[in-house]
């Protein structure tokens, strides 16, 4: 019937005209299977990928500077769980909990246990942990079993005859017991178990770097999990708008996925719906009491960059991180009615350009402007202007800053960043853009320069709040110039006359004593020891301002007029 359907839709749809018709009569068979395969995968991907999104709560990625990897974690739901793995197409329920549990799932590995504490060690370093040690060797008891009903049934039979046995799904259901910390060990213990139960079928399980394991609250295992394929998910038992998991404590809508990738502790992905997704991000973005026509705003631009940066973390299986790294988010815990009503309000609506979705940017504010994205990144884009932010409020955090830096500490810095600049001589901002922010600034040294453009102006020192600032100096002095203007410099380098002739002042002198007018005078470093940066605005400064969209909300615009101000060109779909 689905061969039947696809093909009818094809000649149906196809307008090529009788040759074209006549090449598929030829190759209908090819077709057929072609078609069929293709309509299968759409299908696959429909059930899973279009209508829920990843999210990663807990990984290591080196690139993007953080590691929050576990190697356990604790997990429960109000109405019980579901434990199984997604095949690529389906969930695969494997067995369920149907009571309200804490559960704890453990990375299999080597721990040392005091007071009812895991502590991970390496098997390999030379101090001696502890005696109370478990590892990642195993023991297989028989054959594979057909479904988690057999294998229960079975290790009820073995543990009357004393051995604690527990279920595993490693692609079949089988029966596993121990935790050895040594292959000899396991070797040893087989003798025993045979004695107990009979000579059967015993084999030595290896540890493995996709094991996980399920515990529950009084250290029973309630299922060991390995797969060469898929990866072990646990979902909550309720209805499908009711979803929610706990997953340390913090409550999230949807599911858990967890992986070991090489190199890391466990990954632990949250998979929901983009719009449940969107609720937890929105009010971690900004302030749920602001006006709502801001929300909305937020809604909006928040579901378009999310729908843009799908895969941005595909290296570790998941979409976008719960960090400033993609978009902060919090689960149900940091939800609120007025977002999820926004969030409700705009459902699906993202912002377009020339029938294409926008790269959208957004920030928290731009202290009177934002910027155009060639200034701060890289391509410039028609929508991503610099434009008036005149609606901000100027009282929120961070709108008018300053932040502090001794010569020594700049040096310090550029030392871990592998620069050795040698003592630092200055600090310049040698090129601005028309709204005044910084796009090139020079550090120069002793031994050398170091130059930063565009949006290192700001990351170069991790207390600067955005590119639009100014530096001001302990060395600083006022000159007049030769058209009669006060320029503000440094006095290292200059030439000066002295008793002696003219000399040039040694950038490493000693303070000098500056007579100004009515011949006050003052002690001034010959080079800076101290660099005040003084700036405005919080943010990077491309896109929505998060600040201005709540004054504009606040003045009256809607939440497009608000969108299409800071996406130039733009439209709302």
């Amino acid at each position: 019937m689905i061969y039947i359907n696809v093909l009818f839709w094809y000649f149906t749809e196809d307008k090529a005209g009788v040759a074209m018709n006549f090449t598929l009569k030829k190759a209908v068979t090819t077709v057929v299977i072609f078609l069929a395969l293709t309509f299968s995968a759409a299908l696959s991907y429909a059930s899973d990928d279009e209508e829920y999104i990843r999210i990663g709560l807990f990984f290591k990625d080196s690139a993007a500077g953080v590691n929050s990897a576990v190697a356990s974690f604790s997990v429960s739901s109000d109405k019980g769980l579901s434990v199984g793995f997604y095949d690529g197409r389906d969930f695969e329920e494997l067995y369920e909990e149907e009571d309200s549990e804490t559960f704890t799932i453990r990375k299999d590995a080597y721990y040392v246990i005091n007071n009812g504490v895991f502590s991970e060690y390496n098997p390999s370093a030379q101090n001696n942990p502890g005696e109370n040690r478990i590892g990642p060797f195993h023991i297989r008891l028989g054959r594979d079993y057909e479904d988690f009903d057999s294998v229960e049934k079975e290790i009820r039979s073995i543990k009357k005859k004393g051995i604690d046995a527990f279920p595993v799904y490693a692609d079949e259901w089988q029966i596993w017991t121990g935790f050895y910390t040594d292959r000899t060990s396991a070797e040893e213990d087989i003798k025993k178990i045979k004695k107990k139960l009979d000579d059967g079928t015993y084999k030595v399980v290896e540890p493995s770097d996709s094991r996980v394991v399920i515990f529950s609250n009084d250290g029973d295992v309630k299922l060991m999990f390995e797969s060469d394929e898929n990866f072990l998910r646990v979902m909550p038992l309720a209805k499908k708008n009711q979803q929610v998991i706990k997953v340390n404590g913090v409550r999230y809508r949807g599911g858990i996925e967890v992986r070991r990738i090489k190199g890391s502790d466990m990954t632990v992905i949250n998979v929901l719906p983009l719009e449940h997704y969107l609720y937890g991000v929105v009010p971690a973005e900004i302030e749920a009491s602001s006006h709502p026509e801001a929300l909305k705003a937020q809604a909006v631009v928040a579901r378009t960059y999310t729908l843009n940066n799908l895969g941005k973390h595909g290296n570790l299986g998941f979409d976008l991180c719960n960090t400033t790294h993609c978009q902060v988010y919090k689960g149900v815990s940091a939800e609120a009615d007025s977002t999820n009503e926004a969030v409700d309000d705009t459902e699906g609506e993202t912002v377009m350009y020339k029938g294409e979705r926008a790269q959208v940017f957004y920030f928290s504010s731009s202290g009177g402007r934002t910027e155009d994205v060639e200034n701060v990144w890289s391509t410039p884009l028609p929508y991503l202007r610099s434009v008036e932010d005149k609606y901000e409020s100027g009282k929120s955090t961070n709108y008018i800053w300053e932040s502090t830096y001794s010569a020594a500490k700049i040096k310090e810095i550029m030392l871990e960043r592998g620069y050795d600049l040698g003592d630092i001589v200055s600090v310049k901002i040698t090129k601005t853009a028309p709204s005044g922010r910084v796009t090139e600034l020079v550090i120069k040294g002793t031994k050398g320069e170091r130059v930063y453009t565009k949006s290192g102006c700001r990351s170069v020192f991790s207390t600067l709040c955005s590119q639009w600032y100014t530096i001001t100096t302990d060395a600083d002095v006022s000159v007049k110039a030769g058209d009669g203007e006060n320029v503000k410099t440094t006095l290292a380098g200059s030439k000066v006359i002295t008793a002696g002739g003219v000399k040039t002042l040694d950038a490493g002198g000693k303070p000098l004593i500056v007579v100004g007018a009515k011949n006050s005078k003052r002690s001034v470093s010959a080079t800076p020891q101290v660099y005040t940066f003084s700036g405005r605005g919080w943010g990077h400064g491309v896109g929505m301002s998060q600040e201005g969209a709540k004054g504009m909300a606040n003045a009256g615009f809607k939440y497009d007029e608000i969108l299409r101000h800071y996406f130039q060109g733009t439209t709302i779909e």
